[in-house]
This record gives structure tokens, C-alpha cells and sequence, in this order.
């Protein structure tokens, strides 16, 4: 029997040893098998279609990525359904799109599960012809130069390896107003401030003004 116990003992010591060697072999396999670069697109609400990249950290067990988007288009607003209160349409008018944030992965290192916290900047200027007319018969022409910046929450999944598949949702605390200060020039010269009230009786612009995030990705993984 005291023979047997140094034996038993430097048994357990080998299988202890084993399964811990076993099991940092596994760790570093997964970490191995993931592809820290992500480039893609992302389409929905309210980045329309923007340009996304992804980065896994190489710490913390790599469950935490940056992520950023970005995304500019030249537009006619009246596209969207919505127009002013005197029925004139937005022209020429520009709006783009800029997230930067920390994804942090639940369940695996850089891929399922996982929530979001960003920072977005929306941005829109344009100009509309005959916005308005003073009390001197004139008519002015509006000029819109807007910013927005808001703090975004989300979680989403990703899904895939070379080829991945990712849909998110989530809330801006500070979301896109349905009311944008504009510029009036008129023929006489004079300069006044208003307001552009947009029309949200689309389902789209309604969800935009609530802060809403929802989007779709596809991309690959390098």
C-alpha cells in the first residue's frame, strides 16, 4: 500500500498535467482558427448600405473587437417619401453616416453573440429651391447643414467563417429629430432660420426618428 500511493500520486500529477496541456492546446487552436479581419457591408436602419471592418483584439481572450462604418450618398430626399409641409422636395442633398465602437463576443472568441456599444454621427445637407416666401412676395431658397451625434447600444451575431452573416439590432439614445434648422436666402437679400418639418408617415422615417437600429451584414474574414 505505500508503494501504491507515490504511483497513484504521480498518476494524477501526469493526468492533471495532461488534461491542462490538452485544454491550453484547444484555447490556442481557437484562437488560431479565428480570422481577426473582418470586411463587409451592412444594410438597414439608419446607415441605408455602409462599409463595415472589424477587428478582434488579440487579448482578454479575444472577446473583444472594434468595429467602425461609414457610409456617404447623394440623394433626392423625395425618394424616401417624405417632403415639407408647403409639398416641395429636398434636392442635391447629401447625407452620410460614421459609427465607431467595442463589440464584446459572449459565448466564443470573435464570433456569435455579442453586444455593442458606439458612438455615430449623422450627417445631412442639401439644399431646397422655393422653400419659402416672405411677407414681401419674395421667394427664398433654404439651405440645410446638419449634424447629429449619438450614443448607440446594440447586439447582434455573427455567423460564419471566411464567409460570415451578421444581423443587428439595437437603440440611439440621441436619435435623428424630424425637425432640421434651415437657412433661408431670399431675392430681397434678407436671411431668416427655420425649420424644415419632414413628413414621417413612411414606416422608414418613423423608425429612424425612434431611434431605431436595425441592419443585415455580409462580408469576409481574413
Amino acid at each position: 500500500m505505500k508503494n501504491f500511493l507515490p504511483l497513484f500520486l504521480i498518476a494524477v500529477g501526469v493526468f492533471i498535467s495532461s488534461a491542462s496541456f490538452a485544454q491550453q492546446n484547444q484555447a490556442e487552436n481557437e484562437f488560431e482558427n479565428i480570422r481577426p479581419f473582418r470586411i463587409g457591408v451592412k444594410s438597414g436602419i439608419p446607415n441605408l448600405i455602409s462599409a463595415n471592418v472589424e477587428y478582434v483584439l488579440p487579448l482578454l481572450n479575444r472577446k473583444f473587437a472594434i468595429s467602425a462604418d461609414y457610409f456617404r450618398i447623394n440623394m433626392d430626399t423625395g425618394d424616401f417619401g417624405f417632403d415639407t409641409e408647403e409639398g416641395a422636395e429636398i434636392m442635391e442633398q447629401e447625407f452620410d453616416y460614421f459609427e465607431a465602437g467595442l463589440n464584446y463576443y459572449f459565448f466564443k472568441p470573435g464570433k456569435g453573440l455579442y453586444a455593442g456599444i458606439s458612438y455615430a454621427n449623422y450627417g445631412l445637407n442639401g439644399n431646397l429651391p422655393g422653400f419659402a416666401e416672405n411677407e414681401n412676395g419674395a421667394r427664398g431658397d433654404g439651405y440645410l447643414d446638419f449634424s447629429n451625434n449619438s450614443i448607440n447600444i446594440k447586439a447582434g451575431a455573427k455567423w460564419g467563417g471566411f464567409f460570415y452573416f451578421r444581423p443587428e439590432v439595437g437603440y440611439a439614445f440621441n436619435p435623428f429629430p424630424s425637425n432640421l434648422p434651415m437657412r433661408v436666402e431670399y431675392e430681397d437679400g434678407t436671411i431668416e432660420n427655420q425649420e424644415l418639418n419632414l413628413d414621417a408617415d413612411s414606416g422608414f422615417l418613423d423608425m429612424i426618428f425612434n431611434g431605431l437600429i436595425y441592419n443585415i451584414g455580409i462580408g469576409f474574414s481574413f
